[in-house]
This record gives C-alpha cells, sequence and structure tokens, in this order.
C-alpha cells in the first residue's frame, strides 16, 4: 500500500464549494486491506454503522428515490438523518446526538475491472424540518474508495460555508477533525476484521 500523499485531503474542493471559499475544510484518509467494494459496501449500508461508526452510529433513513421501502443503502436522492455523536468517547450509556438531515447527490460504485473511483457525496436536506438555511451553514461531503496496489484508499472531506461556521470552526473545529479521522479508522477495522 502507498502513502496517502495528501491524508486530509486539504487540497480538494466538493463539487459546489470551491476551496478558497470554504470557511470550514475538514477531510481524513485512511489504506484499506481489502477490495473496494467491500469497503463501498459498509459504506454505503448504514444498516451496518452501528457495529463500526463511532461518529454517526446512527441513521434514519427518510426516504429514498422511486420507491416506498426505506432500504439502508445509501443512493442517489436518499433523504436521511445522521444521529452525529460529537464524543465519541464518552463513556455514558447514551452520548447525547445532534440529529444532522442530509440528502445524497452522487453516488457511484467503484468497478474494480474499469478502475473507476467510487464516489458519493451528501449535503444539508434544506427541505428538512429543522434544517438551517444554507445562507446559515451549508456543509458538502465527499468519499471517495479508490482501487490501489494492495487494497483501498479512502478518502473523505467536507467544506462548509455560512455565517454560522465561523463559530462551528471555533467551537468544534478541532473535535471534527479528530472524528472524521475516527470515521475511516472505525471504517478500516471493520473491513479489514471481515477478510
Amino acid at each position: 500500500m502507498t502513502t496517502l500523499p495528501d491524508p486530509k485531503n486539504a487540497t480538494r474542493a466538493t463539487p459546489n464549494i470551491p476551496l478558497e471559499k470554504a470557511s470550514l475544510h475538514i477531510g481524513s484518509s485512511t489504506s484499506i486491506k481489502a477490495p473496494s467494494p467491500k469497503v463501498w459496501s459498509a459504506l454505503t449500508d448504514t444498516s451496518t454503522w452501528p457495529t463500526w461508526n463511532s461518529f454517526v452510529p446512527l441513521v434514519t433513513i427518510r426516504s429514498q428515490p422511486n420507491t416506498e421501502s426505506l432500504s439502508p443503502i445509501l443512493q442517489k436522492g436518499t433523504k436521511f438523518t445522521f444521529h452525529v455523536c460529537m464524543d465519541p468517547t464518552s463513556t455514558s450509556d447514551k452520548p447525547p446526538a445532534t440529529d444532522v438531515h442530509m440528502l445524497i447527490t452522487e453516488c457511484s460504485a467503484p468497478d474494480p475491472e474499469t478502475g473507476s473511483v467510487g464516489r458519493i457525496v451528501w449535503t444539508g436536506d434544506f427541505e428538512a424540518k429543522g434544517t438551517m438555511a444554507p445562507s446559515l451553514l451549508t456543509a458538502e461531503r465527499v468519499h471517495e474508495v479508490v482501487d490501489v496496489e494492495g487494497g483501498t484508499e479512502v478518502r473523505n472531506w467536507e467544506a462548509q460555508v455560512g455565517w454560522v461556521v465561523f463559530m462551528v470552526r471555533m467551537m468544534y473545529g478541532a473535535r471534527l477533525q479528530a472524528n472524521f479521522e475516527l470515521w475511516v479508522d472505525d471504517l478500516r477495522r471493520f473491513v479489514e476484521g471481515l477478510e
């Protein structure tokens, strides 16, 4: 496996937030000794998240495109709520959760045969009740799953803009960065444990 050249993805923009416009940019990466389809499956199947995801241990799917079924598999058009645990190291039986309403805007699985990168993008669901106005806070997050020699590289980054982001950066910037790193480490441990 190769050394990751930009482990925090600090030079990557999201589809709708240029790097120079982001008031907060956070990211993480890891190498996983497993094929990309297994990594993709764990990342997009939210029913597995309580097993491995300390930062977002619970997801509520609110709607899926073109179906009444609320499949736990993320796909383009999925509307969902992250029940975020901002302090995954808490020893409390029920750490407080923050609900964040999201929408998948891009979703394409990796293809080891063609070498295509798996990519999933989510942003705030501004139609969901309780979501801040986009002028106050817009966050957009990208996950990429890339086949590399010996396994898979996972890249994860988010850009935020809006008036509230300055407060978010000051109060939670370091915690969010730590949680993004925990996310990919949790994913790596889970997927490698399946091998």
